[in-house]
């Protein structure tokens, strides 16, 4: 399993205070199954805001101290970027991809998406890079309408859920957003949003729920083939359910059953 969202990077930004934390969790990671991590510390203009050499610096440090505790995890440099207008450049000049690919996570606003959330989108594809909405879910936009994911995902917008959202842990109205997206077939990732907070527990539960209440190769294409797509930079299907047919009428039936029909 790959964690595509994590902030294990110690006192950069709101997650890890220490190498000992992170190391901790990085312990719990390795004994449920995750082999890789992709380390998203938040950048944002004027609050977490640093040079890429100053973050190489504690990612080499955390780095250094998996390999001395011997734990069986790969990590990999990353960001989760704010999105603002002309953020394209920063993105280039800070360094602020996913695992040194052409994919990068975006958040913004939880109380809304900004008026010009399209436009600026649209820039960072323009530049050749692959957004991911970062927990879409708990977005109040999204949760109003979640049918304007869709229409994200056909201008070239990725979507990620937090594995937290899925069992209740951003309450009610976030994890029925985060299951209707799910069934829709509108997420293509799953990350823990690890902020040293508590035990990593989250993201091992939503896998089970996942494969009890969707399918077995739905939490694996989140959790696996498509992160895994993010370490080589091969491109990640936007309609992935056709694309890979799982379960075909399995998946009627959870639509059908979605849309209350």
């Amino acid at each position: 399993m790959i964690d595509c969202h994590a902030h294990l990077i110690p006192n950069v930004d709101d997650g890890s205070t220490s190498l000992e934390s992170s190391i901790h969790v990085l312990r719990q990671m390795a004994a449920g199954g995750v082999k890789s991590v992709i380390c998203t510390s938040h950048y944002m203009k004027g609050h977490y805001q640093y040079k890429y050499e100053n973050y190489l610096s504690r990612y080499r440090e955390l780095e250094a101290e998996i390999k001395i505790q011997k734990i069986p995890i790969t990590i990999y440099p990353g960001a989760e970027v704010f999105l603002t207008p002309g953020i394209s450049d920063e993105i280039k000049s800070h360094k602020l991809t996913l695992a040194e690919s052409s994919y990068v996570l975006i958040e913004t606003d939880l109380n809304g998406l900004p008026r010009d959330f399209d436009k600026n989108m649209f820039d960072i594809v323009r530049h050749g890079y692959k957004p991911i909405l970062a927990h879409a879910e708990r977005y109040v936009s999204v949760m109003m309408k979640t049918r304007s994911v869709k229409s994200m995902i056909r201008r070239n917008i990725y979507v990620q859920i937090n594995a937290a959202s899925l069992i209740g842990g951003y309450g009610e109205k976030v994890k029925q957003t985060a299951w209707k997206l799910l069934h829709m077939g509108w997420v293509h990732l799953m990350g823990s949003d690890e902020h040293i907070k508590g035990d990593y527990t989250a993201f091992f539960k939503a896998i089970e729920k996942i494969s009890e209440h969707v399918d077995e190769p739905t939490a694996k294409l989140l959790t696996q083939t498509h992160p895994n797509a993010i370490l080589t930079n091969d491109l990640i299907p936007f309609d992935y359910v056709m694309v890979h047919r799982v379960h075909k009428k399995n998946l009627v039936k959870r639509l059908m059953r979605t849309l209350g029909i």
